[in-house]
């Protein structure tokens, strides 16, 4: 009999040890969570259910060391522990989710960056070969950006940049993927478009990015290249198709669309 009550003394023991380590790593994973940069909805949420884990396991350290067995308390400490793992769970979640936009979207104008962009591009290279109208590539670089920057800074350089993307992502479709490549360039997928659409698409744009310039500048004009896709196109054949173009423009005299 005493060989028993020992042992179970010893088990008692064990368990409150256990639940009050797991206290401390969930302490210590609070702390740690509260010193990363996070959205606060985000932090917030992976720290509650941090607490509500650590004050289950906290109950089950007292029912350990002090015996306050009963239904109560074990209805609490699984309710606290149920809670605690469901809203972690979702912040952990919204924290994949906030790290993969930020891996994806570029810092400054809220679009799509390079990284992304060549990904989505050739993947929508490999699956619409056998479509009649596979989309088009439409590239375009802000003029005379330098002299902006030269002459009203860099802040309204930036300025401008945001203004540029707002504009496409505003006037993108769902489908559609808008993409910084670098520096004042830009580019768009446009998905399922025939090269006469697209034309329209770039004209349109070229008017709404005139309509937004900020009072005090020059109005904004774009260079666009346009390039419908080809059967036989990879990544890099459809660029330099787009970037010649562009560059075409360019040598026009800027502010105009130049279709391969």
């Amino acid at each position: 009999m005493l060989a028993d009550a020992d042992k179970q003394i010893a088990s008692d023991w064990l368990g409150a040890s256990l639940a009050w380590v797991s206290a401390l790593a969930i302490g210590f994973s609070y702390v740690l969570v509260s010193f990363i940069l996070l959205k606060r909805h985000i932090k917030v949420t992976v720290l509650l259910g941090l607490l509500l884990l650590q004050q289950a396991r906290y109950l089950d350290g007292l029912d350990q060391v002090l015996l306050l067995r009963g239904q109560g308390m074990d209805l609490a400490e699984d309710v606290l522990f149920l809670l605690g793992a469901l809203i972690l769970a979702s912040g952990i979640t919204l924290w994949v989710i906030f790290t993969y936009r930020l891996s994806t979207l570029d810092k400054l104008t809220r679009v799509h960056n390079r990284r992304y962009f060549d990904t989505a591009l050739q993947q929508h290279l490999l699956f619409r070969r056998q479509e009649p109208h596979r989309g088009c590539l439409l590239v375009m670089d802000v003029d005379d950006f330098k002299k902006i920057n030269d002459d009203f800074g860099h802040a309204m350089g930036d300025k401008v940049l945001k203004i540029l993307g707002a504009v496409l992502s505003e006037s993108a479709r769902r489908e559609d993927i808008v993409c910084r490549s670098g520096g004042e360039e830009f580019e768009i997928l446009l998905v399922r478009v025939a090269p006469d659409t697209a034309m329209d698409v770039a004209r349109r744009l070229m008017t709404k990015i005139a309509d937004a310039t900020p009072h005090s500048l020059p109005i904004l004009t774009v260079s666009m290249g346009l390039t419908a896709i080809r059967a036989q196109d990879s990544v890099d054949s459809l660029r330099r198709r787009a970037d010649k173009a562009m560059y075409q423009a360019k040598e026009q005299g800027k502010a105009c669309i130049v279709q391969i």
